[in-house]
């Protein structure tokens, strides 16, 4: 008996020093950050494309390797400055993405991190390749993370699938070109039960049209509305329209019209709804200082 206690007694402590090393302090974490921030400001700084893109690496080995460390899913990075976070609201998805900028282009890049469940410390983590194509063909597809559409995320919106309650999770992007024309995405992120991650899925209806994802394509001078408002429950997103008639399908002519258009969650779907007034500023507002008269928290 006293040797079966002493031999788990052993195991026991095996385990916790085997999972203690794998873990860091949140001292270390902030070493880790210090590092991550001035080797990304040094991407940033450097005029020369191969140094760049060699600076760039080592950012992202580091960064991988403090993403592997457990706990890491709950670490903000939050002093890193061109790093874009997202995470679920069920606790188990997070992404995150970084561009570096090159003479005539933007180059995306980021991680995925998985948890099974919300008592998982670890996270399985995976790397994503930027690999744009044609919007059009890449609007009706499903992505592997080495073909992502290279973005950087901005929202992720949770909605739960009918008859499974299944999390579809929902990302908003940007994805600046550095050429003629900007583009902003709505795509979806599948995680499988084993924690693989794919990019996109036929939920995306507009006038009888369904697609994987959506690509607005706009003029690099415009400045596009794509939000996800919670007082209204939709993805709300201005109504693109070219600068002339004769400049119809030239995506790099198009700007913002006078209406704005939504995505509403029906059935499992993100459906259109077009022409749909979003709340400005001034009334959000009164909104906000109504509710606090009233005691209504936020």
């Amino acid at each position: 008996m006293h040797f079966l206690l002493k031999y788990i007694f052993v195991c026991l402590a095996f385990f916790l020093a085997g999972h203690a090393a794998c873990a860091l302090t949140r001292q270390e974490f902030r070493q880790q950050e210090s590092l991550l921030r001035s080797q990304l400001q040094r991407v940033a700084a450097a005029t020369d494309t191969a140094q760049k893109m060699s600076l760039n690496r080592a950012f992202a080995a580091q960064l991988e390797k403090a993403l592997r460390q457990d706990s890491s899913f709950f670490y903000p990075f939050d002093s890193i400055p061109y790093l874009y976070k997202v995470a679920s609201t069920d606790g188990l998805v997070r992404l995150i993405t970084w561009s570096v900028p090159l003479p005539g282009e933007q180059k995306y890049f980021g991680f995925v991190l998985t948890r099974k469940s919300k008592s998982d410390a670890a996270a399985r983590l995976t790397a994503l390749r930027d690999k744009r194509r044609d919007t059009r063909l890449m609007e009706n597809k499903e992505l592997a993370p080495d073909e992502w559409f290279g973005a950087l995320y901005t929202s992720l919106v949770e909605r739960r699938l009918p008859y499974t309650n299944a999390p579809l999770y929902t990302l908003l992007g940007i994805s600046p070109t550095g050429r003629q024309s900007n583009k902003k995405v709505v795509d979806v992120l599948n995680v499988s039960a084993g924690g693989e991650c794919t990019f996109g899925a036929p939920v995306f209806v507009r006038k009888g049209k369904v697609s994987h994802r959506l690509i607005f394509e706009y003029s690099a001078q415009a400045v596009m509305e794509l939000r996800y408002r919670e007082g209204m429950g939709m993805i709300v997103f201005s109504n693109l329209v070219p600068m002339y008639a004769q400049l119809r399908g030239r995506y790099e002519h198009y700007v913002p019209g006078e209406a704005f258009d939504g995505l509403a969650f029906e059935n499992g779907q993100w459906l259109l709804r077009e022409n749909v007034k979003p709340p400005s500023n001034i009334e959000i507002k009164k909104r906000v200082k109504g509710d606090k008269k009233r005691g209504v928290k936020g």
